[in-house]
């Protein structure tokens, strides 16, 4: 059995043309989603010591997912066009098509009466533009500078860092980009890290134009290593996701269902296991992948993709939502389905330490007015320890107290 998700909603264990985004008042009046673990999912999860927080843009969702009471619990909130995740203990960054949004870690907290041990709240917003951020990564090295957050500025075909004063900082393009212009030349979606690192990114195609990708979508996608220019894997389909775990790059090749890594020594990619659905998004927790999968949109997206008449050809239904894959043999050990309004999936991160989150978001003004994180110095203040908190003013003359 599955329930909708309101805050912190549990859910018990079983077994047309889409546009990029619905604007958020929309997905406010849309049923919630609803979310299908398989047996073992939420103990899984309670295993690992963490939670996993998850983005759709095309329904406007920053998901968190944590074990609680032996079951799988849901936190949903509707942010805007949700895309790339950067996670760290004291912080989370969520990029969507034109805004960067920083929330920070303002610590534990009792949140009616339950408590919650990592509280998620906004802090800092940039405007960026019409840049299309997909992958982030936060507190990294690009060429001997440390960046606070760097991100795949996926419509103006770079590598960028955040910028107080101009819209973005270039960082890198490929050598093939003749000018960097808001027409998503080559779909420069994915970017990974090492040792601290920016070292990799994926394409989609190697073109100059103006959706020119859209043309070698089946195949003509590859991955690249920015720090010397070497094609590391090529004829990949829409490839997304680059990271580096034990000592080998992983990746989705979306467009033809599979997930990964790329052969260090011969070159090219080595298929680990098949995917149901659009792969996109990809972490590691121990011996475990995890791989967000996205439904094809009915348009011409979905047209040229091996992907399309592979799941066609076995009568193998598409599905939203994640696959934990061993990685000791390629095989699932659990999986969950997403139905309702969200049928794409953006981002997937493990978030380690942190078994019980909470984010308001941008709603819960009650809560906004209540917490308070000061610095811990000198000045007197009553704001230290766990605070109770309430989403709601409490009924009686109690009122939040440090």
């Amino acid at each position: 059995m599955a329930m909708t998700p309101e805050a912190g909603t549990a859910v018990n264990e079983t077994a047309e043309d889409v546009t990029n985004s619905v604007p958020v008042a929309s997905q406010d009046r849309m049923e919630p989603p609803r979310f299908l673990p398989s047996p073992g999912f939420a103990a899984w999860l309670a295993e690992t010591g963490g939670s996993l927080l998850m983005s759709t843009y095309q329904s406007a969702r920053l998901i968190f997912l944590y074990e609680t009471d032996g079951g799988l619990h849901v936190l949903d909130r509707v942010v805007g066009t949700a895309m790339g995740l950067a996670v760290d203990t004291d912080k989370i960054w969520l990029g969507n098509k034109e805004q960067i949004w920083k929330f920070a870690n303002t610590g534990p907290a009792t949140l009616d009466s339950l408590p919650v041990d990592a509280l998620y709240m906004p802090r800092k917003g940039y405007f960026i533009g019409p840049c299309d951020t997909h992958d982030m990564i936060a507190d990294v090295d690009f060429k001997g500078e440390r960046h606070e957050l760097v991100f795949a500025n996926t419509n103006f075909s770079c590598i960028a860092a955040l910028d107080d004063q101009f819209n973005f900082r270039p960082l890198w393009k490929p050598d093939f980009i003749s000018s960097l212009m808001a027409e998503d030349r080559c779909h420069l979606n994915g970017i990974g890290a090492r040792d601290g690192r920016v070292v990799y990114a994926t394409l989609c195609g190697r073109s100059d134009t103006t959706f020119g990708w859209r043309g070698t979508k089946n195949g003509g996608g590859f991955a690249v290593d920015v720090e010397t220019g070497e094609i590391l894997a090529q004829g990949l389909s829409m490839p997304h996701s680059p990271r580096w775990y034990r000592d080998r790059l992983w990746l989705l090749n979306s467009g033809d269902g599979q997930f990964g890594y790329v052969d260090g020594e011969r070159g090219g990619f080595v298929a680990v296991a098949e995917c149901p659905g659009f792969a996109r998004g990809l972490s590691f927790v121990g011996d475990y992948a995890i791989v967000g999968l996205s439904q094809l949109r009915t348009n011409s997206f979905a047209s040229g993709i091996a992907l399309n008449a592979k799941l066609q050809a076995g009568n193998i239904q598409q599905r939203c939502g994640l696959q934990i894959v061993d990685l000791r043999t390629g095989h699932n050990a659990h999986w969950l389905t997403i139905s309702g309004p969200v049928t794409e999936l953006y981002d997937v991160v493990f978030n380690a330490g942190v078994r019980r989150p909470y984010c308001p978001g941008f709603r819960d003004p009650e809560l906004h007015r209540q917490r308070v994180q000061l610095p811990d110095n000198s000045f007197p203040h009553p704001y230290r320890g766990v605070q109770r908190l309430f989403t709601k003013p409490p009924a009686g003359p109690e009122k939040s107290q440090g």
